[in-house]
């Protein structure tokens, strides 16, 4: 009869304790990458956002032939869809009426054209029937006014105008006119890692482009990045 001599085996302190040493040696090789990539995606993310309300904004001026804006509020890290129309630059400030009260301006801005187009002080078409007014339906009007907010850790570190270059507290705009021009205009985007996106809009034609800057273009802006957020 065949013996056979089965012992079992099992895993000594040694060999335990290198492949503990290699776990942690992948993690932390890996963790730094991982985090890299996610501020990278939502960078990236946050730019293509940007630049697709300016682009829509650009569309909707040439079509509706009518002055739309794009504005950025640093100080929220939040940017929305607006009216020339509806801002307000007295006294200093800037104010747009689309945040506070949209129908109101909407209906202003309607009766308004209609007078323009008739050469009368006919009432604009958008009254109901029961005589209450009605804001006129565009493609941008489900859009105006309606703030859209950085992901966390993204921040908007500074916008390049006609007004001024803004890097802190600030609320800017850019313009887009019928005629597919638009006023010159760049923000630029960082994530806590320091990596920087440039969203620019050209002047001539209104189009818009995003770009990643090189690790020298960040140094001689002096963008340095925020690692506590």
């Amino acid at each position: 009869m065949l013996n056979r001599n089965l012992r079992s085996h099992g895993f000594t302190l040694i060999e335990v304790v290198i492949v503990i040493f290699i776990m942690l040696l992948m993690t932390t090789i890996t963790v730094p990458s991982l985090k890299m990539f996610a501020d990278s995606t939502k960078l990236r993310t946050a730019a293509r956002s940007i630049n697709g309300l300016l682009e829509f904004a650009r569309a909707s001026a040439i079509t509706e032939r009518t002055e739309y804006v794009v504005l950025f509020d640093l100080t929220n890290r939040q940017y929305w869809l607006s009216l020339k129309e509806f801002l307000d630059e007295s006294q200093g400030t800037l104010t747009d009426s689309s945040r506070t009260n949209l129908t109101a301006s909407l209906e202003a801005l309607a009766e308004k054209n209609a007078n323009s187009s008739t050469g009368t002080s006919t009432s604009s078409s958008t009254s109901s029937t029961n005589g209450n007014s009605a804001a006129p339906l565009t493609r941008t009007g489900g859009l105006l006014g309606i703030t859209r907010e950085l992901p966390a850790g993204i921040e908007m570190v500074q916008i390049n105008s006609y007004r001024s270059t803004s890097k802190s507290g600030d609320v800017d705009y850019v313009t887009f006119y019928p005629d597919s021009k638009a006023e010159d205009f760049e923000v630029y985007l960082q994530s806590a890692s320091g990596k920087t996106f440039l969203i620019s809009v050209s002047e001539s034609t209104g189009r818009t482009g995003i770009r990643e800057l090189t690790s020298e273009e960040i140094e001689q802006l002096g963008f340095v990045a925020n690692t506590t957020k």
